[in-house]
């Protein structure tokens, strides 16, 4: 059994070492913070929309906590909804209660993209200005403060457009659609083929008229449009569903520039034309051209097209005089062909 001295002894050697492990395990630190004071931060970019007839609440993940820390644990969001009727009580308390629990799983009525959180709200009562705000919660089941306030005054959403047409040009579509009576404007929404529309119209602002030029746009690819209406009430856009859709690819109309540089060098196997190659970057090949001189009509030497910048007419006569041309052919599926090359004129003579 050890003596009192030695347990003394022990002590005195350890009680420093556990006063600097104490030390350093608080260190710079300070004092801890409690687990249910470490919240997400509070979400401050909430917006509203009207689209399709439903109200489009979006906002950013949070990334951090109220002390500064990564936010690591958040599990999803609290949508709470309020109703004004009448003139609000100035100075009264909110009235909002929970009406959905939005999780990080895209589900029937909310998804997210590009970090933004998106959530549609819809059954709504004509006649009413709703308040909305959004809560997140960690895993704990801790919330943060409320996000800023937004407000929409809803209307029942306006009837689309009838006679929805679209004309395909080069590089650009033009779409008409009929008037609706009660409309402020109207929306104009654009997406590949098979694929769903955006949250955002082509349009900055609702359209004035009912006709729209689409100049943002490539040749030959599908394009789907619809159109909708959108009405005001107060300062909310209340904007209606869809028109019937429309599947239009622009088209490229614009030939190439004509080639230029041609000659023409009588050889024993035939006539050898040489010309520069066009600079457009859709030109993909060329077509030759031949008549006899006087002759009224030219005839095209070649029925497939011409993939070099050279060719040699091995069915001219000997003794003959011959003009040539050649056009440029552009990919498109129109092949877009150029007017004729500068004439070329040649007697097809030989001495070896």
């Amino acid at each position: 059994m050890r003596s009192i001295a030695s347990r003394r002894r022990i002590f005195f050697l350890f009680f420093p070492l556990c006063l600097f492990f104490l030390w350093a395990a608080c260190g710079r630190k300070g004092p801890p913070v409690s687990f249910d004071r470490i919240v997400p931060e509070a979400i401050a970019d909430l917006e509203a929309s009207v689209r399709e007839g439903r109200v489009i609440l979006q906002w950013s993940l949070p990334r951090e906590n109220t002390d500064g820390s990564d936010l690591v644990d958040l599990v999803g969001f609290k949508v709470l909804r309020g109703y004004i009727e009448g003139e609000e009580c100035k100075g009264c308390p909110e009235r909002l209660v929970p009406v959905a629990e939005v999780d990080l799983a895209p589900g029937e009525n909310h998804w997210i993209e590009a970090n933004r959180v998106f959530w549609a709200d819809k059954g709504l009562r004509a006649g009413k200005k709703y308040i909305y705000r959004v809560l997140a919660f960690n895993r704990r089941g801790h919330f943060s403060q409320g996000s800023n306030r937004v407000e929409v005054l809803w209307d029942i959403p306006p009837p689309p457009p009838k006679q929805f047409r679209a004309v395909a040009g080069d590089g650009m579509v033009e779409l008409n659609w009929t008037s609706v009576e009660e409309a402020a404007g109207y929306n104009l929404y654009r997406s590949d083929r098979g694929a769903g529309f955006p949250l955002h119209p082509l349009n900055p602002k609702p359209i004035e008229d009912t006709h729209y030029r689409d100049t943002r746009v490539v040749n030959e690819r599908d394009y789907r449009y619809a159109v909708r209406s959108v009405i005001k009430a107060g300062e909310t856009l209340i904007e209606g569903g869809n028109s019937s859709p429309i599947i239009v690819a622009p088209v490229d109309l614009v030939p190439p520039s004509p080639p230029t540089g041609l000659v023409a060098f009588p050889l024993a196997h035939g006539v050898e034309l040489r010309w520069i190659a066009n600079p457009e970057s859709d030109v993909v090949g060329y077509r030759v051209y031949r008549r006899r001189v006087f002759e009224p009509e030219f005839e095209r030497l070649t029925d497939e097209i011409v993939r070099e910048t050279f060719y040699v007419d091995r069915g001219a006569r000997m003794g003959d005089e011959y003009d040539y041309s050649v056009t440029a052919i552009d990919g498109s599926p129109h092949q877009n062909e150029s007017a004729f090359s500068e004439l070329v004129r040649v007697r097809y003579t030989y001495i070896q």
